[in-house]
């Protein structure tokens, strides 16, 4: 005989309601001591929690200040690289700058020997004569007569004077001429080298003047402002 439909269906029922009795917890224990741990403890792992958001939020600023740190000396660096670099163009083109003026002094201080040594052969007698009469290079013989009336003798007397030189007296000139150094240059190669220091001052950044810190506005304190005013009373 068939099974009805209402008893195929209520077996399903039966069948789950004998699995949930098999399986069912027979008893619940509670500890105590969790339990009033967990239900008092509500403000304590709130404070635990803020002091942990606040050691990461420390950890992550120091990191960031240490990031920033090395990316500022990076700059610095590269700074420092790229100014060098000018510097040192600007030394190569100074330097080629300063070869071509000692040649063209060098050729000029050959021309100059070559009409130095012709000069002695323009000489005119006169001087001639008076170089024979020194006798001495650095003395010098002048001869000249004064007639004076009121002498107690009468008559004409001969003067000569002799101006002698420093011995140990060194003629810049001609030192230059031995060693071909344009004196004329010196005060040229002087700017030249003013010049090439205030560059060089100017890519490290020794010339910069250091800035003013601006004094710091700070609003006054209730207790401040109460002195403040007792002592302007007083007055």
């Amino acid at each position: 005989m068939a099974r009805p439909n209402r008893e195929i269906l209520t077996g399903g029922k039966r069948y789950a309601q004998k699995r949930k009795q098999a399986n069912r917890v027979e008893e619940v224990v509670f500890d105590k001591d969790s339990r009033v741990q967990y239900l008092t403890g509500f403000h304590k792992r709130k404070l635990q929690r803020k002091k942990k958001a606040q050691e990461y939020n420390q950890e992550q600023e120091r990191k960031a200040r240490l990031e920033e740190r090395q990316r500022i000396r990076e700059e610095r660096r590269q700074q420092v690289q790229k100014r060098l670099q000018d510097l040192n163009e600007a030394l190569k083109i100074q330097a080629s700058d300063d070869e071509e003026s000692e040649q063209s002094e060098q050729e000029g201080s050959e021309d100059k020997e070559e009409q130095w040594t012709g000069f002695d052969s323009h000489r005119s007698a006169s001087d001639e004569e008076c170089n024979a009469e020194a006798g001495k290079k650095g003395i010098l013989k002048q001869k000249y007569e004064v007639d004076d009336s009121d002498a107690p003798v009468p008559g004409v007397s001969t003067v000569e004077v002799e101006a002698i030189e420093n011995p140990n007296q060194i003629d810049l000139m001609e030192l230059a001429r031995k060693n071909r150094v344009d004196l004329q240059k010196a005060e040229e190669v002087l700017e030249q080298s003013i010049e090439r220091a205030k560059k060089y001052a100017r890519l490290v950044g020794a010339d910069e003047k250091p800035k003013k810190r601006k004094k710091k506005f700070r609003y006054l304190s209730k207790v401040e402002r109460r002195i403040q005013t007792l002592k302007e009373r007083r007055k």
